[in-house]
C-alpha cells in the first residue's frame, strides 16, 4: 500500500516539473524576444500557463513563444534520457510531442495559426 502511494506520489511530481518547465520555456522566451509583458501563472480546470501580455501583434514571436514550452521539454528528455532517468525523459518527451500537435488550445496550434498568419 505504502509502495503504491509513494510511486503515485512520484508520478505527481514528475509532472507538475514537467508541467513548470514547459511553462518557464513559454517565460524565457516572451522575456528573450521582448514579445509582451509577464502577468502570472493561470491554473485552471485545463491546467497551468502563462498569462502574459503581448505588446504587438508579431505573429512570429509568438510562435517562437509557443514553441518554447515543447522545445524545453524536449532538451529535458534528451538529458534525462542519457542521464538514466527514462521516467522524467519520457514524460517531458510525451508532453512536448503532444504539445506540439495541431490540437485546440495547444502550442501546436498556436504556432501553425502564427506561422499562417505571418506568412499571409
Amino acid at each position: 500500500m505504502f509502495t503504491m502511494l509513494a510511486t503515485g506520489l512520484f508520478l505527481l511530481a514528475v509532472m507538475i516539473f514537467t508541467f513548470g518547465v514547459h511553462e518557464a520555456g513559454h517565460a524565457m522566451a516572451i522575456l528573450l524576444t521582448h514579445a509582451g509583458r509577464l502577468k502570472g501563472i493561470a491554473v485552471n480546470w485545463k491546467g497551468i500557463g502563462i498569462k502574459w501580455e503581448p505588446f504587438a501583434y508579431e505573429p512570429l514571436k509568438r510562435a517562437a513563444v509557443s514553441l518554447a514550452g515543447p522545445a524545453v521539454n524536449m532538451a529535458l528528455a534528451i538529458v534525462f534520457f542519457s542521464t538514466g532517468l527514462e521516467l522524467l525523459g519520457l514524460a517531458n518527451l510525451v508532453f512536448g510531442v503532444v504539445n506540439l500537435m495541431p490540437l485546440p488550445g495547444s502550442d501546436g496550434l498556436r504556432v501553425a495559426s502564427n506561422l499562417s498568419s505571418a506568412l499571409s
